[in-house]
């Protein structure tokens, strides 16, 4: 019997020469900038450059425990709403999980305990990174169930209080993705080249926290296998907008959650070897998504590969597209580990990146942090390189940037959709 036996990711598989290294921010990097306003918003009052590495590579430590918060989150997400393991019927909210006295409920329970048989029966991606996380935690047999049960208990409780603030330091950071956001991205380059704001050709592209569906989508949950949409679809952009060219544009996908990176790094290798990765695109029925976001996920997929039937039925009330990627397009992808928080990319030879985005992720960062994040950023773009980004707080610039201003892009009829800021490096 398979008893809780941990299997390890494939990690190796061919990867383009490294035109970049990665390397934390120097205490000479930050010297320059203006100290923020409010106490709790300030860089720390370092005196040397010893004193500055101590503290960065502290902050990296704490920021990659934050990762692991947010894979818990994911894996509680799993136990209540997940369908692709035998349980109880699924819960309708966090909130269902607890009873008044704060406790699990009779369900929660019973969901947890079924999630425990699956994580011991079931070989498939999704449990396969469950396991990983588990083994690195050194969670044992004996201490699965109450240990699963305790994270549920904690993540139920606080979003059922709503005490989830993107502002604490202590925020997890979720691995989760979004369509949506990339429709926004291609609305806001569209905007950008027809007032020529951008690059004459975006060769070097980079894409900071492109997440992973492990969770899932939250009308379709773990339906979907694991899948990162956001390298795929800048350049099914960038193509469709004629803003590179296909035999010369490289992304690199950056990211420090594990689980990002070894399915990424695992994936484009298979895909250069001649497996195709698929892309699932659900689009929820009742959603009322507007027009121009429908059409969108109509067409998504047209330049970077092409439509293939669905490899099983999707949910009631779900229309599903799955997209099956040209190899050829995977293998302009590469992937780094890097904290963008701590670290930085630094050219090799050569010139640095004509588009960093960073969607969907500055927000789970404090103001130190997200200007530290830019000034990560504004060493790795060249000259006239441009930054897609949201979640950036008020009051955080740097005086590399040249500010471009904010787009909202709209997805349904009222009104709702993101805000992307574009700056643009001096």
């Amino acid at each position: 019997m398979r008893r809780f036996v941990f299997l390890c990711l494939i990690l190796a598989g061919w990867a383009p020469a490294r035109p970049d290294a990665v390397r934390f921010l120097r205490w000479s990097d930050v010297q320059s900038l203006a100290a923020l306003a409010g106490a709790a918003a300030r860089l720390p009052d370092v005196k040397d450059t010893l004193e500055w590495d101590a503290w960065i590579r502290e902050r990296d430590f704490l920021i990659r425990g934050r990762i692991d918060h947010g894979i818990e989150d994911s894996i509680s997400e799993l136990i209540l709403f997940g369908t692709s393991f035998s349980a109880p019927p699924k819960l309708a909210t966090a909130a269902d999980a607890v009873n008044a006295a704060g406790g699990l409920t009779a369900n929660a329970r019973a969901r947890v305990e079924a999630f425990v048989q699956a994580i011991d029966e079931l070989d498939t991606e999704r449990f396969r990174m469950v396991l990983d996380f588990l083994r690195r935690r050194q969670i044992t047999q004996d201490e699965l169930s109450p240990f699963l049960s305790g994270n549920l208990r904690r993540f139920a409780l606080e979003e059922t209080s709503l005490r989830i603030n993107q502002a604490r330091a202590d925020v997890a950071v979720s691995p989760e993705t979004s369509l949506l956001i990339n429709y926004a991205i291609e609305d806001t380059l569209r905007t950008l080249k027809t007032g020529h704001a951008l690059p004459a050709h975006l060769q070097r592209i980079a894409v900071i926290g492109p997440g992973l569906d492990l969770a899932g989508d939250p009308d379709v949950y773990d339906f979907c296998g694991p899948q990162s949409i956001q390298p795929f679809a800048i350049l099914e952009s960038v193509l469709r907008l004629d803003l590179a060219a296909p035999a010369e544009v490289q992304v690199t996908a950056v990211d420090v959650n594990p689980f990002v990176l070894a399915h990424l790094r695992t994936s484009l290798a298979k895909a250069r070897a001649g497996q195709r990765y698929l892309l699932q695109l659900s689009r929820p029925s009742a959603a009322q998504w507007n027009t121009s976001a429908v059409s969108y996920w109509q067409h998504f997929g047209e330049t970077i590969g092409a439509s293939t039937p669905a490899t099983q039925m999707p949910p009631a009330g779900i229309e599903l597209r799955t997209i099956s990627v040209k190899p050829q397009i995977a293998a302009r992808i590469s992937v780094e580990d890097l904290d963008i928080v701590t670290q930085t990319l630094e050219s090799v030879s050569g010139p640095g990146f004509d588009l960093v985005v960073a969607t969907n992720l500055l927000g789970y960062y404090n103001r130190v942090e997200q200007t530290l994040a830019l000034t990560s950023v504004a060493r790795m773009l060249g000259s006239g390189g441009i930054l897609l980004a949201n979640g950036i707080a008020a009051g955080v610039k740097l005086q590399e940037f040249d500010d471009l201003g904010v787009r909202h892009v709209s997805y349904s009829d009222s009104g709702a959709g993101d805000d992307l800021a574009a700056l643009k490096r001096k």
